[in-house]
């Protein structure tokens, strides 16, 4: 084959020569059925439209498709057909067909395949004869009754089955009432604890209780029904409620104190604590103080220390062996207190109760 483009340039030019051929021009073909797709348009020469030889060419409305391409190609197979049978052996076929100018090389057209679906073809048994009836489901009024049969005669192969159903079912009537047995009503209400609140570490625990009724529905008398089984009261135990106050109480006294003197009058200390029981759940305090206190008396004197009195007046300026009044001679002179109040082997007044200092006798001098 040659170049395909110089040989559609060639073809066009031999069309132009001998007269254009008007028709219809195509974008596509359908290469497995032979006939062009997606119309671009109409009264197009086929030698513009073969410009493309990928394009496709219809001379008329209901001319042959004949494709752009110049030498003639084999299109591709076909997908495989479905087997012929649906058991065993079968056979399946594809096909290709030869499309453009020219002839293709080789004459195949159609393949064909041996092809097996199933190895064996369903076959449907049959059913055996029916069985007798049962007993019917109920001792009293209206139940059912049923029977059976089975797919055993012939049973089925290769997945078949028998047509309809293996049970059938029928309406039986037993002639007899059926007694009604008792069931009970719904719980009443609950009856009131009979206390506010619980003590908290007694096992006594307050209860409640609640009723029920046999009569919905009550048991027939003919023919006898059962009656209602299980008990016709309730009890719970109040756990939900509160523990009761606890007030609270005085454990016993400490030992007494010391004296908090060793002399005069001091005190005596004891102390107490509420904690038999101590107060709880919102129980009232213990009442009272939780300290005492009472005077003791030592009858011993408490010791009293010495405080200094007032200093007394100085004495006159003098020199012991001089003459010094109105005179320039240094002399001295000096002052006292008492120590006052010491008793009880207090401590004394600290210090001297004498003081002494320089001085002139100048009184009275002119």
């Amino acid at each position: 084959m040659g170049d395909p483009a110089l040989v559609l340039s060639t073809l066009c030019l031999l069309a132009t020569s001998a007269g254009a051929t008007v028709g219809r021009c195509f974008s596509g073909v359908n290469t497995r059925l032979g006939v062009c797709t997606d119309l671009i348009g109409d009264g197009i020469e086929e030698h513009d439209c073969c410009l493309n030889i990928n394009y496709c060419f219809q001379a008329g409305h209901n001319g042959n498709s004949q494709p752009c391409r110049h030498a003639a190609e084999w299109t591709d197979w076909s997908a495989w057909s479905g087997c012929t049978v649906s058991c065993r052996e079968g056979v399946q076929q594809r096909r290709r067909r030869c499309y453009g100018k020219g002839s293709c090389r080789g004459d195949e057209v159609l393949q064909t395949r041996p092809c097996t679906d199933r190895d064996c073809c369903i076959d449907n048994g049959g059913w055996s004869g029916w069985a007798g009836w049962s007993a019917c489901s109920v001792t009293c009024a209206s139940g059912q009754q049923q029977r059976q049969r089975t797919c055993s005669q012939p049973p089925p192969s290769c997945g078949g089955q028998c047509p309809g159903s293996g049970l059938e079912h029928r309406h039986c009537d037993t002639q007899q009432i059926c007694p009604i047995h008792g069931s009970w009503s719904l719980w009443g209400s609950w009856t009131a604890c009979g206390q506010s609140c619980r003590q908290e570490r007694s096992r006594l625990v307050p209860v409640r209780r609640r009723t029920r009724v046999c009569n919905s529905p009550a048991p027939s008398t003919f023919p006898p029904g059962n009656s209602c089984t299980g008990g016709s009261m309730d009890t719970n135990q109040c756990n939900f409620l509160p523990f009761c106050p606890v007030a609270g109480n005085w454990g016993s006294w400490s030992a007494v104190s010391l004296c908090s003197t060793t002399c005069g009058i001091g005190k005596i200390q004891q102390q107490r604590r509420c904690d038999s029981p101590a107060p709880k759940h919102g129980g009232t305090a213990c009442p009272g103080n939780a300290n005492s206190n009472i005077h003791c008396n030592t009858k011993i004197a408490c010791p009293v220390d010495g405080s200094w009195g007032e200093w007394s007046e100085w004495e006159e300026c003098r020199r012991d062996g001089y003459q010094i009044a109105c005179r320039d001679y240094v002399g001295s002179q000096s002052r006292s207190r008492f120590c006052l109040g010491l008793a009880n082997d207090g401590n004394p007044c600290p210090g001297t109760g004498f003081d002494f200092r320089a001085c002139y006798n100048a009184e009275d001098c002119q």
